[in-house]
């Protein structure tokens, strides 16, 4: 068997990091190995033909598209009007999705992480500006939205136009070296493209601080930071002093290529938030042992999404629950099994073969086909077999509508290719049936503790068989109080400000 990506992509870095000074990477005042490392990653990721997204335009589509991003947002929001922010305004928090995270509820797209924490600061008299990635191909919005690809397209063309980049690339040749004998094609570490990724990074940057500026806010929050404008988000925050949180995206015990660092410098990294925002104690403690305090510290808040759906008493669980039960005129069947689809290339073939399993699977069960949120019409191909299924026990549009944590409460079994949607399943007592051997590298810990396991498709529908009907529920302790967390971090927002003021003159004074 093939070593897992992930897995492959852990052991490159750690000899990385411990062979050369990466860590010292920068381009002015950004700090490119945290970016770059997660650039890596998805070389990898590409290589081993897990990537199902389209060919990049050329450069005439792509110019043309960016001139007329503003124009293409007030089309898209014209029937959304009242969730289109075209500028930003004062709030006390502003908060970056990372336009995947989402939940699709009542007709209206909401942040899976960022929602539950925007509403806490709102029931304490604070306001929030919110901000999304992407094309706006996910209308409407649940609340007013500042579209940020506007900051996205006009940082693509300042890089394109400035190529005056200097840089401070320790070692650079030789990690380059290093790939080439390793045979690991990674296109992100070339000198240009290493570049041009600053350029970028620098310029959406200073776009966010002009947005900072006009927010002025106490802090911010960012959902999936290594991915899409998040580097650049932090990095602003850094530059006007202004704590920015991690809202954790999923945790892999320890195996998370995000949150795990061989060395920081003694400024820490520009480019890191200053806050990650942990599912549990275990995780805050593992960031913490960074030894990167005061500028990179941990706060066990939980998963922020989790604490109404884990009380049996809680309206927003008893509203889900009623209406999940109601699905199919209210029939009861002995099992109910949810399939997390995934944009993972090359697995059709997986993916038929799971639709066979369901078509001779007992009529007693009950299968929710859930599309990932991000996927795209493209991607749902690789899935097509699955989402066509047109059964009486088998529900697709009510699974794609519901929460995550409202089915799984249900579920006898979560079944994946390898989905971040298993360490959820484990908190409520669901098992994660795993298809993919990716999932061995990821989700080491869960596999360890017999709360997943890989099973190859072929004998999906005996192994679930094997199961309990309905798992043991009430395990797990709800996660602290949202508001806590939050006057925990408003505690912490000064001394950060004054920390990164201090940095400032620092370096005045250097110069």
């Amino acid at each position: 068997m093939n070593q897992p990506v992930q897995q492959r992509y852990l052991d490159l870095v750690d000899e990385i990091e411990a062979r050369f000074d990466v860590a010292r990477w920068r381009s002015g005042d950004v700090d490119l190995w945290p970016p770059v490392r997660m650039d890596l990653y998805l070389d990898l990721f590409r290589a081993s033909g897990g990537d199902t997204a389209g060919p990049a335009p050329g450069v005439v589509q792509r110019t043309v598209g960016a001139l007329a991003t503003p124009l293409t947002n007030a089309w898209k929001s014209r029937r959304d009007l009242e969730h289109w922010r075209p500028w930003p305004g004062p709030a006390d928090a502003i908060l970056l999705g990372d336009g995947v995270s989402l939940d699709r509820t009542d007709g209206a797209w909401r942040d899976r992480h960022g929602e539950p924490v925007m509403a806490a600061l709102e029931r304490g008299g604070r306001s929030t500006f919110l901000m999304q990635p992407g094309g706006l191909d996910r209308l409407p919005w649940s609340r007013p939205t500042f579209p940020a690809n506007t900051i996205a397209v006009r940082a693509a063309l300042a890089a394109a136009l400035d190529r005056t980049t200097p840089a401070a690339l320790p070692d650079h040749s030789a990690v380059a070296d290093l790939m080439q004998r390793k045979g690991v094609t990674a296109p992100s570490i070339a000198l240009p493209r290493l570049l041009k990724r600053a350029r970028t990074l620098a310029a959406a940057a200073a776009a966010f601080q002009r947005v900072l500026r006009a927010v002025r806010p106490r802090l911010a929050f960012v959902v999936t930071y290594y991915a899409g404008l998040g580097h650049a988000l932090v990095l602003a925050c850094r530059r006007e002093g202004v704590l920015c949180v991690d809202l954790q995206h999923c945790p892999q015990d320890g195996a998370h290529r995000a949150y795990r660092w061989r060395g920081l410098p003694p400024g820490g990294f520009s480019t890191l938030p200053a806050v990650f925002w942990t599912w549990s104690e275990r995780e805050a403690a593992d960031i913490d042992a960074w030894g990167a305090a005061p500028w990179h510290r941990a706060v066990h808040g939980g998963h922020s999404q989790l604490a109404a759906y884990l009380d049996d008493e809680d309206p927003v669980t008893r509203h889900w629950g009623q209406r999940l039960a109601a699905v199919g005129d209210g029939a009861v069947f002995a099992r109910d099994i949810l399939v997390a689809l995934q944009p993972i290339g090359g697995r059709r073939a997986v993916w038929d073969a799971l639709a066979r399993q369901i078509e001779a699977a007992p009529s007693s069960w009950r299968w929710w086909i859930r599309p990932h949120p991000s996927a795209s019409a493209r991607q749902d191909v690789e899935h097509q077999s699955l989402v066509a299924l047109r059964r009486s026990n088998v529900a697709i549009d009510e699974a794609a509508q519901a929460p995550l944590p409202a089915l799984l409460r249900r579920m006898s079994a979560l079944v994946s290719l390898a989905s971040g949607a298993a360490a959820e399943a484990a908190i409520f007592g669901v098992p994660a049936l795993f298809l993919d051997a990716e999932a061995l590298g990821a989700f080491p810990g869960l596999i360890a503790r017999g709360e997943a396991e890989l099973v190859d498709v072929a004998d999906l529908v005996s192994r679930i068989a094997a199961l309990p009907e309905r798992p043991a529920s009430g395990a797990t302790s709800p996660p602290p109080p949202i508001a806590r967390t939050l006057r925990r971090l408003d505690g912490m927002a000064g001394d950060y400000r004054r920390l990164c003021e201090t940095k400032l003159l620092d370096g005045r004074r250097r110069r």
